[in-house]
């Protein structure tokens, strides 16, 4: 088994994502805003719906992926100090693992009832021509909360459908929301982990903003910094911190209190030298939400 690490970049005009990272979608047609913009358009994209398919996929993770995947992690030296507090943070934040003709881990956080949001790249592979139309699904999409030390603490879960946009390498596109099935024993995914609260078209303002990412760490690692929105990619948020591959989708969080609890407002795609860089949630988000929910 071969891992591999998804690239994470920042380029003068803007995110540069060299994207790698599920199985037939459905499209929904678009839609335009108030001022007569069109929406981007919504696909949702089968995972694994059936008992078969989802006994599959956590056999496979739980007898021998994560164990493989876990040789390679660091497991000290961290880039950003590592998150010890045994709150809703070391639950909530967890790793999404995925194959796409190679094993892959990105960083994935609850925020809906049955829903994780992550980085729209971390679960479809851009080919060599680097469209959106030809990227392929990666496949056996999992998702494990509280990820430490190559264990599981709350079990795994695999994705009943990921809601992402057509376009997603489009600006502000970078998230999907993944509609996850229950465990084995019939609880939801916040059932078992709990949830973070979510928030769509947020100012940052300078406020104090949390990020945390797994980046390719045995531990979930953290960071935080004032939020801002750059000059010329406004439809990011950034903060002065840099976590490196293997934190893509990994949340940016305001409000966090003493109990771990906050709001995610962006998830991380890219970074450079000084900053890292999230898609911050706005309408698009907010659609993927809901129907990831089925609201």
């Amino acid at each position: 088994m071969t891992t591999i690490r998804r690239a994470w970049s920042w380029a003068a005009a803007g995110v540069l994502l060299a994207c790698v990272a599920g199985c037939g979608p459905v499209s929904h047609a678009a839609k335009t805003t108030e001022d007569g913009a069109a929406e981007p358009k919504i696909i949702a994209h089968e995972a694994a719906l059936h008992a078969a398919e989802q006994q599959q996929v956590d056999q496979y993770w739980m007898s021998q992926g994560i164990a493989s995947m876990a040789t390679a992690d660091r497991s000290g030296n961290f880039v950003q100090p590592e998150w010890d507090k045994g709150d809703a943070i070391a639950r909530t934040v967890g790793r999404i693992y995925v194959t796409g003709g190679q094993d892959a881990a990105c960083t994935a956080t609850v925020v809906g009832a049955n829903t994780v949001v992550t980085a729209a790249h971390c679960v479809r592979t851009t080919l060599s021509d680097g469209s959106s139309q030809t990227a392929t699904w990666d496949k056996n999409l999992y998702f494990v909360p509280g990820y430490r030390d190559g264990r599981s603490p709350h079990g795994g879960f695999t994705v009943r459908r990921v809601h992402m946009a057509e376009d997603w390498q489009a600006d502000g596109n970078d998230v999907a929301m993944l509609e996850m099935n229950p465990a084995a024993d019939g609880r939801s995914v916040s059932g078992v982990a709990g949830a973070q609260r979510i928030a769509f078209g947020v100012e940052p303002g300078g406020r104090t903003t949390q990020q945390f990412g797994y980046p390719y760490t045995a531990r979930v690692l953290h960071c935080e910094g004032p939020g801002t929105q750059p000059r010329r990619a406004p439809h990011l948020l950034r903060i002065p911190c840099r976590m490196g591959v293997g934190s893509s989708g990994g949340p940016y969080i305001v409000d966090l209190s003493p109990a771990g609890i906050g709001t995610v407002v962006a998830v991380n795609v890219s970074g450079d030298d000084t900053y890292s860089y999230g898609t911050a949630l706005g309408p698009l988000a907010s659609r993927l939400f809901a129907q990831s929910e089925h609201r």
